[in-house]
């Protein structure tokens, strides 16, 4: 990471760990500097000698061959991402065994956890040895740790710029709300604490603003409190409102019976606070009332576990690492990630969500806990393909889908994501392939950045397509079989049914693919002419843009077109500002032409005034052809005539219906 703003004078190491901070003598010379601005967060992500550096491991085997098992180990941070990177695989042989080890444990309990405890053994071994080649690679460079200062980059789509962690501010509206519900609770003398939990707690202590309002009850169910609110509010003459009951919904991530409803005119969600069970083949918990701590642990992330308090006007952090891990830019569980994981294998894709929306460094024990072969196997048989899209396309909404693509790499859940029936897709779903979705995801994020004119054509459903097209690029000259044997787009197939999307994304997402070859001709022939565009541009249609900015990407970018993406192209994906300068300056040159060719077509098109050209009519109708050639019925001759009518607009877009009739009766001269 990038330090942004005010730099402290002092270096501290710390290390995420096995759920434990360590820290060194030098902490609190850090934490002292970093009391003085007050508009910062602090994340040191740097390790001294004699200390482990942990971010978690990120880096990838140069093996394309899955099944060789031959894997780095993964870092996080920028120094010990370079240190494996310079190292040449040092390490891999260990955890690669560890992982084999791991894998053929799963025949039986006995060895399925000495298989798994090998594989993390030699997963913490290799990370040792990363972290100690980094520390002589920091020194042979003569540079100092950077570090995390509290801001993401800007120019990527949020974060947390410029937030101070530890204070919720609430609205005059939400003041009044929570009042109201204390008041329901004076009124009736319930004995019931009422807590604000989870994203909306997350948000208001970064700055942000929220109305996902979650009120969470430790005596209570939801119903119950909402029909007292309800009670309260016509014993003072007030206007009631109608209360919903969602029901509990696993597969939708709702544990809990929730009562909805509005209060001054803001919903709030009631649920009870609870502790959960979990059989062994499924994520569905059995559920029982528990404490605001027993709640805390049960939930997804350290950052989403924190309370407020209303009726004490305070924020709860029962994990006690909420705070910090907010404050420090870390994704980490509150308990040990592969018993969480295991509990819900959900929660492996919503740790990549969240920290690629956020900008956050993952616990190195979620990457290792990700990449467990019992952890694996849960997350394909526990959780429904519906949860795995709506998971996906939340990363895809969010402030880098490139952060979120490189996670699902470098956690190897990319083939149990992309997971369909037809093996030879499954084949696909290589480490070559993921190299190529990680580069192509990260140039279109850098390409979106310097094109000038997205504010006026991009929305939310463009962008989804565009980041579902750069992301699946491997697999658009494959088939998936389809029904009745029929050969189907495996792009759309992986759409529709490993991510259960919409339809129209996963037609939407092929038809890019297809349209890039016209896209090419656009871009080969910078001076088309106002058929030739008007002809592409109709056959692409209202998302012609994204596929010229993608063949523009593999047309320049070096790396892009080669038959396998190499080695740095992915190791610059994965985090562009750890990569050597030359590698950064290529690719940004890289991408910079890729921009320039796509704003000359789309400047081209602009003067031959075929913006949205794809909505015009043809100007005569089947009608007026039968008439002029005296036909009885239509067929291919009527289309012919259609068509032409088309190409004749398209050159002279000031041609008449009447024109057109009187070229048809002449056979077009």
């Amino acid at each position: 990471m990038r330090c942004v703003g005010k730099q402290c004078t002092r270096h501290s190491s710390r290390v995420v760990y096995d759920n434990t901070y360590r820290t060194t003598p030098h902490t609190n010379t850090i934490n002292q500097s970093l009391r003085g601005h007050a508009r910062q967060f602090a994340s040191v992500v740097g390790a001294g000698d004699g200390t482990r550096r942990a971010s978690w491991m990120r880096a990838r085997s140069t093996a394309s061959d899955r099944g060789t098992g031959a894997t780095r180990t993964i870092a996080r941070g920028r120094a010990l991402r370079r240190a494996l990177a310079r190292a040449g695989g040092g390490g891999r042989e260990t955890t690669a065994a560890g992982r084999r080890d791991g894998r053929d444990g799963v025949a039986g309990d006995g060895t399925r956890r000495a298989g798994t405890a090998r594989a993390r053994a030699d997963f913490e071994s290799a990370a040792e040895t990363a972290a100690a080649r980094a520390r002589r690679a920091r020194v042979g460079r003569g540079g100092g740790m950077r570090f995390f200062a509290g801001r993401v980059d800007a120019r990527r789509g949020g974060g947390l710029e410029g937030a101070t962690i530890g204070e919720v501010r609430c609205t005059a509206k939400e003041r009044e709300v929570f009042d109201t519900l204390l008041a329901v609770v004076e009124h009736f003398k319930l004995d019931v604490t009422l807590r604000v939990a989870g994203g909306w707690v997350r948000d208001k202590l970064v700055g942000r603003e929220s109305d996902d309002i979650d009120v969470a009850l430790d005596t209570m169910l939801g119903k119950e409190f909402a029909e007292k609110v309800n009670a309260y509010l016509e014993a003072q003459g007030m206007e009631t409102k109608g209360i919903g009951v969602i029901q509990s919904n696993p597969e939708q991530s709702k544990h809990l019976e929730t009562a909805t409803m509005r209060v001054r005119d803001v919903w709030l969600d009631l649920v009870n606070l609870r502790s959960e069970n979990y059989s062994e083949d499924s994520r569905i918990p059995e559920m029982q009332f528990g404490t605001a701590k027993d709640d805390a642990f049960r939930r997804d992330l350290t950052i989403n576990a924190l309370f407020y308090n209303i009726n004490e006007k305070k924020v709860e952090d029962f994990t006690e690492r909420g705070i910090e891990d907010l404050s420090r830019g870390v994704v980490r569980t509150p308990l040990p990630p592969r018993t969480t994981f295991l509990d819900d294998p959900l929660r492996i894709l919503r740790a990549v969500r969240f920290a690629a929306r956020f900008g956050f460094d993952v616990d190195e024990e979620i990457g290792a806990s990700a990449s467990d072969p019992d952890v694996q196997h849960a997350l394909k048989h526990k959780v429904s393909r519906e949860r795995f899209g709506k998971e996906v396309l939340g990363m895809l909404k969010g402030r880098s889908p490139a952060d979120a693509v490189a996670l699902m790499a470098a956690f190897k859940i990319s083939p149990i994501v992309l997971q369909v029936p037809t093996q030879s897709v499954v084949d696909a779903v290589t480490d070559a392939a993921d190299r190529l979705s990680q580069y192509s995801t990260r140039c279109v994020e850098g390409a979106l950045e310097e094109i000038a004119s997205t504010d006026a054509w991009m929305d939310e459903e463009k962008r989804v397509w565009l980041y579902l097209a750069s992301w699946l690029l491997p697999y658009r000259e494959l088939q998936s079989d389809g029904k009745k044997g029929k050969k189907v787009p495996a792009v759309g197939d992986i759409i529709s049914n490993a991510l259960k999307l919409r339809s129209k994304d996963a037609e939407t997402t092929v038809h890019v693919h297809e349209s890039m070859a016209l896209a090419k001709t656009l871009l080969t022939n910078k001076d088309f002419t106002r058929l030739e565009g008007g002809l592409a541009l109709r056959k692409m249609g209202e998302t012609w843009r994204l596929a010229v900015l993608l063949e523009a990407l593999c047309a320049v970018v070096p790396g892009m077109s080669d038959a396998e993406v190499p080695t740095w192209a992915g190791e610059y994906a994965f985090e562009p500002d750890a990569a050597p300068a030359d590698v950064r300056e290529r690719v940004a040159a890289g991408v910079k032409a890729a921009v320039s060719k796509f704003e000359a077509v789309e400047q081209r098109v602009a003067s031959l005034e075929l913006n949205e050209c794809w909505e015009t009519k043809p100007p005569v109708t089947g009608q007026d052809v039968m008439a002029a050639l005296n036909m009885t019925k239509g067929g291919p001759e009527l289309k012919k005539w259609i068509d032409k009518s088309v190409e004749w607009a398209l050159e002279n877009p000031n041609i008449t219906k009447e024109e057109c009739v009187e070229k048809i009766k002449q056979g077009g001269h």
